[in-house]
């Protein structure tokens, strides 16, 4: 009996092993990559196949460190993109299984797998939504043909324009969507981001105004210029103090030229949309804030905006307009075309009446706006401010004496041999409460100043000081006394990368002040700080500062 039951037992086994062999001989062995591409026709092996796909190609990239190009990468890719180009066009009803095709394109990233990817973004509500995002997130890593990207261009615009909701995956195809365009940098793509952009509606987070302008900005398309500037004056509807002030105004400055005969017509009152804008923006703000809109008039809230702009765009024609600007009886107006004319690219000739307008500025203005002012001398790099600021580091100030302090350190900044030796003096003589805060700001700027005065050697041995405050007095040296110098700007720019914050600032400023005509190696430099530091704390710092600089210097350097 034990026998006969051990017999029994065997045939099963031996039955199950040949159903079990003869399965196998009607599939592909799941390390055959051609094999079970081919099984992807099959729904029931389908799911199965695609596990086993990832598998191989996640091993085959693995084993190449990431080398896509690599042979064993490439021969995945030609064994299997057909086939699952094929499927996922076919099969549009099998969307878990679309998903999963869609994430291993997006591995792989062969150009190859295009009419899947421009397949997957003709979405639909309720169903697929992911299905486009994910092929806009591909779009944006593949090496896209030359003769495939208006295409590709006019079927991201159509999915971006189908988005009318605000359900959390409408904002993330928006993203995506606005941010692969931007990638593509395609002048085709002006018309979709130009109408999200300018949208205003509860529909839409006002971040994805601000996303697209960026992407526009990276077009620096003259046709976006009117656009742009009616973007300076955009907000958003569910909370007006959210504004495109930051991005529109970088957008005109990579447009350079083009953008600046319309800025000077918002300013002389010519842009009646940029003036209706302005009104509506207060109106808003009285809603919340009562008091804070009594102080503003549409026509100075435009006008502070506009020559902001214009002094970010830096070219010599604003400085007869921005001048005119110092006297608006809006003292905000007045005080934004004076901080404006700072970043001008100006000649030597420029230089003493727009030191004169600032000074006659700061006297016309309050004790707070004051200090404003005169960190603005400060960034002027003008040696002919020097004795207006020790006039008011030496000027008891009992309100407000931080404009004391603020003036002298303005001075030590800039200050050469024989000025340092001034301010020592009139530091030892001081007897305010004050001396012990000039000692700490100013005495290792006076001591350099003594040892280098005007020595570009020294200073440039000064700019990798390892007191930051030595360093930063460096580059305003170097300012001082290289304007123009290519050997200045290349040190300048290697500086552009220091960990330290504020050395970077000041670098920058130094260094636009510096290239006159502009520097490519500054502009390439900055474009590779933001490539490696985006997301980064030390570059949303200086991003402010660094991107409209880099704009300039492009500008300057056609």
């Amino acid at each position: 009996m034990t026998k006969l039951v051990s017999i029994r037992k065997s045939f099963v086994w031996s039955l199950l092993l040949c159903v079990v062999l003869g399965l196998a001989a009607c599939h592909a062995d799941p390390d055959d990559a051609a094999g079970q591409a081919q099984e992807l026709s099959d729904a029931v092996r389908r799911e199965y196949a695609l596990g086993n796909l990832a598998r191989l190609y996640g091993k085959a990239l693995s084993d190449a460190k990431s080398d896509r190009n690599a042979p064993a990468v490439k021969a995945f890719a030609d064994a299997t993109q057909e086939q699952l180009v094929k499927t996922y066009i076919e099969h549009p009803e099998d969307n878990r299984n679309g998903e999963a095709i869609l994430s291993l394109l997006y591995e792989m990233r062969d150009a190859r797998t295009l009419p899947a990817l421009l397949k997957a973004l003709e979405w639909r509500t309720e169903v697929n939504e992911e299905h486009a995002i994910t092929a806009a997130r591909t779009l944006a890593v593949i090496d896209v043909p030359a003769d495939k990207k208006g295409e590709i261009v006019k079927k991201l615009s159509e999915a971006l324009e189908r988005v009318t909701g605000k359900r959390p995956v409408d904002n993330r195809m928006r993203i995506e969507f606005i941010t692969t365009l931007g990638v593509l940098n395609d002048p085709a793509s002006l018309e979709a981001l130009t109408k999200v952009a300018l949208r205003q509606s509860e529909e839409q987070n006002f971040l994805i105004n601000n996303l697209a302008v960026q992407q526009i900005a990276k077009l620096a398309d003259p046709g976006s210029v009117g656009a742009m500037i009616e973007a300076l004056y955009l907000f958003d509807p569910s909370n007006p103090g959210n504004r495109l002030t930051k991005t529109a105004p970088l957008a005109l400055v990579r447009i350079g030229k083009p953008a600046l005969e319309p800025l000077l017509k918002v300013v002389k009152g010519e842009d009646p949309k940029a003036l209706a804008l302005s009104k509506q923006w207060i109106e808003a703000i009285r809603q919340r804030a009562p008091q804070a809109a009594e102080q503003m008039t549409p026509a100075g809230e435009m006008k502070k905006e506009a020559a902001r702009t214009l002094g970010l765009l830096g070219f010599r024609e604003a400085i007869d307009p921005l001048i005119a600007l110092t006297g608006d009886a809006d003292k905000g107006v007045a005080l934004g075309a004076a901080v404006a004319l700072v970043s001008i690219n100006r000649a030597d000739s420029d230089t003493a009446r727009i030191r004169d307008v600032i000074i006659k500025t700061y006297n016309a203005q309050e004790k707070m706006q004051r200090m404003q002012l005169l960190r603005a001398l400060q960034h002027l790099f003008d040696p002919g401010a020097q004795d207006f600021l020790m006039t008011v580091a030496k000027t008891p100030e009992e309100e407000l004496p931080d404009i004391r302090v603020i003036a002298l350190n303005a001075y030590s900044m800039l200050a050469n041999k024989a000025e340092a030796l001034a301010a020592q003096k009139f530091i030892a003589g001081d007897n305010t409460p004050y001396k012990a805060n000039f000692e700490q700001q100013n005495k290792t700027l006076l001591d350099a100043a003594i040892e280098c005065d005007t020595d570009q050697a020294c200073w440039t041995k000064k700019l990798s000081d390892k007191d930051v405050n030595v360093a930063r007095k460096a580059a305003y040296m170097l300012a001082r006394t290289g304007r123009g110098k290519p050997d200045v700007i290349t040190t300048l720019v290697g500086k552009l990368d220091d960990p330290r914050e504020e050395l970077r600032g000041d670098a920058l400023y130094a260094l636009d002040f510096v290239a006159v005509n502009g520097s490519p190696e500054g502009v390439k430099k900055i474009a590779e700080l933001e490539k490696v530091e985006k997301g980064r704390a030390i570059w949303a710092h200086i991003e402010e500062l660094a991107q409209p600089t880099a704009a300039r210097l492009g500008a300057r350097s056609k």
